[in-house]
């Protein structure tokens, strides 16, 4: 299973994973302290640059199989990213600082179909999920690296500390997506598939993707309900390493048990879990108690990650695997970008009560959809459609 294409493809992972989550947990944090923007503000300052990535992933996913390229797409993103997040600690306002935000997010996500596709590309049929297990290891490794470099740094120079070292960092990872990562050519797929063929995909991201909504509030608001609770910067990096380590010691395994038993269970499984993570989080009086529910609910996207993208693996033809990945970011991450924004309307209507409360309604809701959908079929659900 371990080409060295995906070798070289998880350590870009590695690298590239220190930014996204330490934006995710100190960014709404650092516009609150640095740019006194209020917690509504902040949480609908992050949303609104998720949102404006996702609409991105159709168009690039299209562009990457219309040429039959994947590479020029990991490095290109990566280059217009470096100057945005570069002049984002030079910013006088938190409007300067989330356009800022915002136009990096959407360069890197023209990275994004391109790099699923490359896994499932290099991935043998049954082992896709174990490729994107591999994958989430990678990323959950670099993360805990990250935070637990900049969570120091946090603490003794101030929040711009983030931006010097994930640029030093991105430094690292366009030189592994330039110099490592393979240019494999793929034939290229000039055709457009009719709207009619989208049908099975846009059920699927529908349903699915109502839970991403109170996992993006969740994920945006959690440090700051941390720091509420007394967390140091610190402390808040303990509670994202634990969540982050969690992540990494059942990736694979979690990947394994997608190929075996199949997507939907996975899904079913992990959205399960993030939903017991949510409770902990609802009723925790100390930032401590954070600290398993975070661990909880990155199993739970252990389950999920690999169990979504085969899925999808499966449902596109010949020559649209990235253009299906892109048309399903743009569902699911718009819903879990949107997510801060509406969790920031729940959170002003009652509190952090409010924002747990919405994620609980969505995770249910989903878990609910994707049962009644594809659950009567068991955990081998039938393929909808060849998988090339």
């Amino acid at each position: 299973m371990a080409r060295g294409e995906l070798v070289y493809l998880s350590l870009y992972t590695l690298l590239a994973s220190n930014r996204s989550g330490l934006f995710l947990v100190y960014f709404p944090i650092y516009l609150i302290v640095q740019d006194h923007a209020s917690v509504p503000v902040a949480l609908a300052i992050v949303a609104a640059a998720y949102v404006a990535a996702s609409l991105v992933g159709p168009i690039a996913g299209r562009w990457s199989d219309r040429i039959g390229r994947r590479k020029p797409f990991l490095v290109g993103a990566e280059l217009a990213a470096f100057p945005l997040f570069l002049v984002i600690p030079f910013t006088s306002s938190f409007v300067a600082a989330g356009l800022a935000f915002t136009g990096a997010q959407v360069a890197l996500a023209m990275g994004s179909p391109a790099l699923n596709a490359y896994v499932a590309d290099v991935s043998a049929e049954g082992e896709r999920g174990r490729g994107f297990g591999l994958l989430n290891a990678a990323s959950y490794v670099g993360g805990i690296a990250g935070f637990l470099v900049t969570g120091a740094l946090i603490a003794i120079v101030g929040y711009n500390a983030m931006f010097g070292f994930v640029l030093a960092v991105m430094v690292g990872t366009i030189t592994v997506a330039v110099v490592l990562v393979p240019d494999l050519p793929l034939p290229p797929s000039p055709q457009r598939q009719p709207f009619r063929a989208y049908r099975a995909l846009l059920v699927f991201a529908i349903a699915v993707s109502i839970r991403a909504f109170g996992s993006g509030a969740v994920g945006s608001y959690y440090g700051t309900y941390a720091s509420g609770l007394g967390a140091s910067s610190l402390d808040i990096a303990v509670i994202a390493i634990a969540g982050l380590g969690a992540g990494a010691l059942t990736a694979l395994p979690s990947g394994r048990y997608v190929d075996r038993a199949g997507p939907i269970r996975g899904i079913a499984y992990g959205t399960a879990f993030t939903i017991v993570s949510i409770v902990l989080f609802l009723l925790a009086s100390r930032w401590e108690i954070l600290i398993p529910g975070q661990a909880l609910r990155t199993v739970g996207f252990a389950l999920l990650n690999p169990g979504l993208l085969v899925y999808v693996t499966r449902l596109a033809p010949a020559g649209h695997r990235a253009e299906y990945l892109g048309v399903f970011s743009l569902i699911n991450s718009t819903s879990w970008s949107a997510g801060p924004l509406m969790g920031g309307l729940a959170f002003s209507a009652a509190g952090p009560a409010g924002l747990f409360g919405f994620a609980l309604g969505t995770s249910a809701i989903s878990i609910v959809a994707v049962e009644g959908i594809y659950g009567r079929a068991g955990p081998r659900a039938p393929r909808l459609s060849p998988i090339r």
